[in-house]
C-alpha cells in the first residue's frame, strides 16, 4: 500500500481484516496531505444533488458506517443556510432542496431541516446579516479526520499490518510488464525493498507521479481548497455563504475552533509545497462579510491549502466536477500487480476501501467478507463512562478528559497509564504529558508536527508560543533528543507553522507576531 491519507489507511485495515499481509508506506505522516486539509466533515454534500446525485447517496450511506464504527470521533455539526435579497437561490427552492436531501439524512443518522424566518434565523445566530429573509437548517457530521486516519492504522496493525510513516516509496521493482514490490527510503536515509503480489497506489493527487513509476498515465484534474482556521468558535451554528462568483462556502463551527472555506481552483504547481495567497483569504472573507458582518473583528490563527484528487474532465467549473471515485486495475493497460484508487472524498473512503480491498482480492483469489462497515475502529468496542467520571478519578480538568475520549474513546485512561495524567502541556488545548508521551511511544510520533496531528499540540489560541518548548522536551526526551535536538525540533515547527500563519496576520496580527518571534528567539538563544 502506498499513500497514508484516509483512503490508504481504510485500504490497509480492510485488507488486513481480511487476512492478508498488508505493508503501508507514506511519505509523510498520517493523514497531512488531502485528509488533514478537509474540512472536518463526513456529508453527503447537497450541492451534488444538482449534477451528482449517486454521490450524494453513496456519501451519505457511508457516512452512517463511519458514525456507528466511529462514535467517539464524531459529532453533530449544526447549520444554518440563510437566505438573502437576490440570492440565486431563494427561500423556496433552498427548501425543496433540503426536502430532497432528508430523504438521505437518515441514511446518515442525521435530523431532517428546518425552515426558519428572519427573526427565528436572527435570534439562533445572532451574528447574521440584518438583511436576511429566511434560512434553513441543516445536519451534518464531524470528525477529526488526523484520527480518523491514524484509528485505521492502528487497527490495521492490531490485525498483522506493518504501518511506516515518514518513508517515502521511490521507485516500484518490476519483472518485465509486472510490479512486484516497492523500493522505499526510511526516516534515517536508509534504502529497502519490499516484494508483493500486488500494489495498491492510494496516493491523491500525486497518484499520477506514482502511476509514472509504471509507466502509467492516470489523469487527475487537481483542485486547490484553503481554509482559514480560527482558534475558538465564532457562531453559535455552522453558516453557508455564497462567494462574488456564485460558489457554496461554509463556515464550520467545530467544538473548539471555526473553518472558513474552501476555495476550489485548478492547481498546476508542486504538490508538496501548497501556498495560501492573500486573495485567497480575502475572497473567503468578502463572501463572509456579506452574511456575517462582524467576520473581520475575529482573529485566525493560521490557514490551511490542500489539493483535492479530482478525476479529470473537460470544461466544467471546478466546484461542479463529480466527487465520484474509480478504482483502476492497470493489468488491462499490460502492468500486472498495480492497482489505482483515485477521486472520491473523506465522506467516501470506507466504501473506496471497500471496492479497492475487493479489486485486491479478486487477484489474488483470496475469498473474505468486507467487515469494515461493522467493526467498530479502536476505542469504540464498548460504551464510553462519561468524561465527568473520567476526570475525577485520573485528576485532570474536565475539558481534557473530554478531548482525550474524543481521540482514544474508551481506551482514554490506558493512555494517561493508570491515572498517572501529569501537568498538562498547554492549557489552551488541554492535552496531558501522559498523552504525549504516550502518543511518541505508541502512536509514530517523531516530531511536533507529528504531535500537532496526532494530539492536536499547538492547535489552540496560543499557536504554539506557550507550549512548543514543554512539548520538545516531553517528546525528546521519549526518543532521546538531546537539548539541542529539542531546540532544533522547536524552531523547525515553529518556522513551518509560519508559513500558515503569514497569510491571515493583520497589521495588529504582525505587531503580536514580532513580539512572539522575539521570544521565541530568546528562548532558542
Amino acid at each position: 500500500m502506498i499513500g497514508g491519507g484516509v483512503t490508504g489507511a481504510g485500504v490497509a485495515r480492510d485488507l488486513s481484516l481480511r487476512g492478508l499481509s498488508v505493508l503501508l508506506l507514506e511519505k509523510g505522516d498520517w493523514g497531512a496531505g488531502t485528509t488533514g486539509g478537509s474540512s472536518w466533515m463526513i456529508h453527503g454534500g447537497p450541492r451534488y444533488l444538482e449534477f451528482d446525485w449517486d454521490t450524494t447517496r453513496l456519501s451519505t450511506q457511508d457516512a452512517g458506517y463511519i458514525v456507528s464504527i466511529a462514535r467517539n470521533l464524531v459529532y453533530r455539526v449544526v447549520f444554518i443556510i440563510p437566505v438573502l435579497p437576490h440570492d440565486k437561490n431563494n427561500i423556496e427552492r433552498m427548501e425543496t432542496a433540503m426536502e430532497v436531501y432528508d430523504r438521505f439524512q437518515p441514511l446518515k443518522k442525521a435530523h431532517p431541516h428546518r425552515r426558519l424566518t428572519a427573526e427565528e434565523a436572527r435570534q439562533a445566530e445572532p451574528g447574521l446579516t440584518p438583511d436576511v429573509i429566511g434560512a434553513v437548517t441543516m445536519e451534518e457530521w464531524g470528525v477529526d479526520p488526523h484520527r480518523l486516519v491514524y484509528a485505521n492504522v492502528e487497527d490495521a496493525v492490531a490485525h498483522g499490518a506493518r504501518a511506516l510513516n515518514h518513508t517515502e516509496v521511490v521507485d516500484l521493482v518490476r519483472d518485465g510488464g509486472k510490479v512486484i514490490g516497492v523500493r522505499y527510503r526510511a526516516a534515517d536515509g536508509a534504502m529497502s525493498e519490499a516484494r508483493a503480489r500486488v500494489v495498491v497506489n492510494a496516493t491523491g493527487p500525486w497518484s499520477p507521479r506514482t502511476s509514472r513509476l509504471a509507466g502509467l498515465k492516470v489523469d487527475l484534474r487537481p483542485a486547490k481548497g484553503i481554509h482559514i482556521v480560527y482558534p475558538h468558535r465564532i457562531s453559535n451554528f455552522s453558516i453557508s455563504a455564497e462567494s462574488v462568483d456564485g460558489r457554496d462556502l461554509l463556515m464550520v463551527s467545530h467544538a473548539g475552533f471555526t473553518l472558513l472555506g474552501t476555495t476550489d481552483d485548478d492547481y498546476y504547481g508542486d504538490l508538496d509545497s501548497v501556498d495560501v495567497l492573500e486573495d485567497e483569504v480575502d475572497y473567503l472573507l468578502q463572501a463572509f462579510e456579506r452574511v456575517f458582518p462582524s467576520i473581520r473583528d475575529y482573529r485566525p490563527v493560521r490557514a490551511t491549502a490542500a489539493v483535492r484528487p479530482t478525476l479529470f474532465k473537460w470544461r466544467r467549473y471546478e466546484d461542479e466536477l463529480s466527487r465520484r471515485y474509480q478504482v483502476i486495475d492497470h493489468a488491462t493497460e499490460g502492468v500486472e500487480g498495480f492497482v489505482t484508487i483515485a477521486g472520491g472524498k473523506l465522506s467516501m473512503y470506507r466504501l473506496m476501501a471497500e471496492q479497492t480491498s475487493d479489486a485486491v482480492c479478486r487477484k489474488l483469489g483470496h475469498q473474505a467478507p468486507c467487515t469494515t462497515a461493522t467493526s467498530p475502529l479502536p476505542g469504540n468496542e464498548s460504551e464510553m463512562e462519561p468524561a465527568a467520571e473520567l476526570a475525577r478519578r485520573c485528576g485532570i480538568p474536565a475539558l481534557a478528559a473530554v478531548k482525550l475520549q474524543s481521540r482514544h474513546g474508551t481506551r482514554a485512561e490506558k493512555v494517561l497509564d493508570g491515572g498517572r495524567a501529569g501537568r498538562l502541556v498547554c492549557r489552551c488545548e488541554p492535552i496531558t504529558e501522559a498523552e504525549l508521551a504516550y502518543s511518541t511511544r505508541h502512536e509514530q510520533v517523531r516530531s511536533l508536527a507529528d504531535a500537532f496531528r496526532r494530539v492536536g499540540l499547538a492547535a489552540g489560541p496560543c499557536a504554539g508560543a506557550a507550549c512548543v518548548m514543554r512539548a520538545a522536551e516531553v517528546i525528546g526526551t521519549e526518543l532521546g533528543w538531546s537539548a539541542s535536538q529539542r531546540f532544533a525540533s522547536a524552531r523547525e515547527f515553529v518556522r513551518g507553522a509560519w508559513l500558515g500563519r503569514a497569510p491571515v496576520l493583520g497589521h495588529a496580527g504582525w505587531a503580536q507576531e514580532e513580539l512572539a518571534q522575539g521570544a521565541m528567539r530568546g528562548l532558542f538563544n
